[in-house]
């Protein structure tokens, strides 16, 4: 059913159906990496102008939301589902318009106890354990980010039989394990990489690198904490926020 816009509202036309064509994606009518109606077949569903519709597919690229691609047409934009709450992460190559191509891999997942002051961020005792989960991030087949995830082990347990790559621990807390998050505090920063960090990104070791650190809390406690060590590269790091209803 197509929503109707009004033209005795103040509000421009383009607008209104902006912010009807954003619902239909924030609803998951139109599914990430869908093909969305042509401006002519727009322009039949709202009859309006093609400069209307226009205005308000470009409205929606500017936003995030969609991605035009010549001689194919406009998609919905496909976003990677990062570590947190409200924000979804996608990368994209800095000279195309072209979606770009990820690939996840865990390469650690283990039982760690709490060094260089980890337990104090986790706001937990020194002798408690610890699951540290690695996991590469790879862009058109080369690797791209490195994000390294510590979860206090009496959190949940069951963690360590989880599969990471095609979901993320957000969403396993979540609608697996009742664990309702609350907030999550980001910070950034360049951070200079060690060996350890800089073999898996196949970069040099001292090479610079931006930070993205995420504390996630349920209530009072740390249930998860993440650094998400980005390299410089042919993509670039976007951020996306928005409210939940």
């Amino acid at each position: 059913m197509v929503e109707l816009i009004s033209r005795e509202e103040h509000e421009k036309l383009y607008l209104q159906i902006f912010d009807i064509l954003k619902k239909k994606i924030e609803s998951g009518e139109w599914k990430p990496g869908s093909k969305i109606p042509t401006e002519e077949q727009l322009c039949k569903m709202f009859n309006v102008s093609r400069v209307t519709v226009r205005n308000a597919l470009l409205e929606l690229v500017r936003h995030g939301y969609l991605i035009r691609k010549q001689g194919k047409g406009t998609f919905v934009r496909k976003n990677l589902i990062l570590e947190g709450l409200t924000m979804w992460t996608f990368f994209k190559p800095l000279w195309v318009e072209e979606e770009s191509v990820f690939n996840k891999k865990v390469i650690a997942k283990t039982v760690i106890m709490p060094i260089d002051g980890l337990h104090e961020e986790l706001e937990i005792s020194e002798n408690k354990h610890v699951i540290y989960i690695k996991v590469l991030w790879e862009f058109d087949k080369k690797p791209s980010a490195l994000q390294e995830s510590f979860v206090p082990f009496t959190i949940c347990p069951q963690l360590l039989e989880e599969d990471i790559e095609n979901q993320s621990i957000i969403d396993l807390f979540e609608k697996k394990y009742n664990i309702k998050i609350t907030k999550v505090h980001t910070s950034f920063e360049v951070y200079t990489l060690n060996k350890e960090l800089a073999d898996p990104l196949q970069t040099a070791e001292g090479s610079p690198v931006v930070l993205m650190r995420q504390k996630v809390f349920s209530g009072e406690t740390v249930v998860l904490l993440t650094n998400f060590y980005k390299k410089r590269d042919d993509s670039k790091l976007f951020l996306l926020l928005r409210r939940q209803t």
